[in-house]
């Protein structure tokens, strides 16, 4: 699987062919309206349950972040916080020493141990279709210096690997063959079933190490049209809308449901451009950049919320440095576009189905557009026919959302990592990338990231739009329900009050 693979974070992918409808491991939970359940509305399905190759966000929070554990997690406030083990990490960020939390067992009865630790690290770093191969590629040795303790040696400095660990789950080694369709972690919540289109079960794992989940069971169900969620969540069939537009929220009966919100957003809405393609020449993209009217994105799309930006990272980033090289002017993009020698060029912006903030900001983008002669056709499409079109490099421009983490490297690292290697080989950032990884200062990080932005603006392998506002919606019986500032919905100690 192409490295593109890694950028993907829409919906539900295909990635696995699965022969039955309805796949099932152990009895159904109680009946989805009992007050032991939570039933939670996402934006697509989701038919791979594979954590080493499905890195999509409704994914990571519906099921990822609940079945399976990880050496470390992100806090609520994006704070690297122990999870399976405790850590130490020398001074030059070269020896990373894990202790494995004595409790911690898998959801097929087997033991956490430092061995099945290594195994499943090792899975994520070699398996053909992982999304995760590069963050393991300084790995010098994995160790088991006892049963419960797991040492990872690097080749070099690399001040974002801690980071990166968040999103490596432990899979149990037994579950290797069969991850995909019948997932088997650590975590605070086991899987039950799948019936495609319809819903997914999770059950509370007993055996937890950690917090006991909130609810006994939680029931995740696809519904792309948020209308008909809203209307689900007044009627009480559904508990939590996971993600909510502006435009819901501006029409929400606050009498009957509640909007949840983090502090800060780091999800981050933008296109990509296939430099190799048609837009291969600079001009032609800075072009339409010029013709972005941000401005109008962010009150008709995102109701006047977030922040217009063209830095890849988020305010909040300690690495952020303002950018404001693309002010909206048709004339220079008209302009730019004579330059370039290119008349009637017309392209697809591909967009997912379930995403109506994408849809929006394209229509106010294709109406600028034409007044210089471009056309451009929102393609909506299935989020299986999306996918195949993003792994395969169909598409001239795409639309897409991350959530930038903790660590500014995971942009460069995920986002920009396969268009490195796939259309936009510019060795200068790649080098950049490379170093600032390897410094511990953070100052000295901040500057290279600096630079690093600066080159993203310049030269648009990506075009960022803005900061999403981030928000959820749920009844108003629901308590411990959380969602963090990469957009993560955080279920595990949701519940329905008494």
């Amino acid at each position: 699987m192409s490295q593109s693979t890694r950028r993907i974070r829409l919906g539900a992918i295909i990635a696995l062919t699965v022969g039955a409808l309805t796949i099932s491991t152990v009895a159904a939970p109680a009946t989805a309206k009992s007050k032991d359940t939570v039933v939670v509305a996402i934006a697509g399905d989701i038919n791979n349950f594979d954590p080493h190759t499905n890195q999509l966000i409704i994914y990571a929070y519906a099921v990822k972040f609940l079945v399976f554990s990880s050496l470390v997690k992100y806090d609520v406030g994006m704070n690297i916080q122990p999870d399976l083990a405790s850590y130490k990490v020398n001074s030059d960020a070269t020896v990373f020493t894990f202790k494995i939390n004595p409790k911690a067992v898998f959801q097929d009865g087997t033991p956490v141990t430092a061995a099945a630790v290594i195994q499943s690290l090792k899975r994520a770093a070699g398996t053909k279709k992982s999304i995760f191969t590069s963050r393991f590629k300084d790995v010098k040795s994995y160790a088991a210096s006892a049963k419960d303790t797991v040492v990872i040696t690097l080749n070099g400095p690399d001040a974002a690997f801690l980071a990166s660990l968040t999103e490596i789950s432990i899979v149990a080694p037994s579950n290797f063959g069969k991850v995909g369709t019948q997932p088997v972690g650590s975590g605070a919540y086991k899987f039950v079933s799948w019936e495609a289109n319809k819903q997914i079960k999770l059950v509370r794992f007993d055996k937890y190490f950690g917090t006991p989940g909130g609810s006994k069971n939680i029931i995740v169900k696809p519904m792309p049209d948020e209308q008909v969620a809203v209307n689900a969540l007044y009627s009480g069939d559904v508990d939590i809308i996971a993600g909510a537009t502006a435009a819901t929220i501006k029409q929400l009966d606050a009498s009957r449901a509640k909007v949840i919100r983090p502090k800060t957003s780091n999800s981050m809405s933008f296109v990509e451009f296939n430099s190799a393609g048609k837009l291969s020449d600079v001009r032609v993209r800075q072009a339409l950049a010029y013709a972005l009217d941000k401005a109008s994105i962010k009150a008709i799309t995102y109701g006047g919320g977030g922040s217009s930006t063209w830095s890849p990272l988020p305010e909040s980033s300690w690495a952020y440095s303002e950018q404001t090289q693309y002010r909206y002017d048709l004339a220079k993009a008209k302009a730019l576009l004579t330059e370039a020698g290119v008349s009637n060029l017309t392209f697809d912006l591909e967009i997912p189905a379930g995403y109506a903030e994408a849809e929006s900001l394209a229509r106010v983008w294709q109406q600028s557009l034409a007044q210089i002669g471009v056309t451009m056709n929102p393609n909506v499409t299935e989020i299986s026919v999306w996918i195949e079109k993003y792994i395969n490099r169909k598409y001239a421009v795409t639309w897409n959302v991350f959530d930038v983490p903790a660590d500014p490297n995971g942009f460069f690292d995920i986002i920009m990592g396969a268009h490195f290697t796939d259309d936009y080989k510019n060795q200068t950032a790649i080098d950049l990338v490379a170093k600032a990884k390897s410094l511990g200062d953070r100052t000295a990080r901040a500057k290279i990231y600096a630079q690093l932005q600066k080159i993203m603006v310049d030269e648009l392998p990506v075009m960022m739009i803005q900061s999403v506002p981030v928000a959820s919606l749920t009844g108003k019986n629901v308590v411990g329900y959380q969602i963090n500032p990469l957009g993560w919905a955080l279920f595990s100690q949701a519940k329905i009050s008494k």
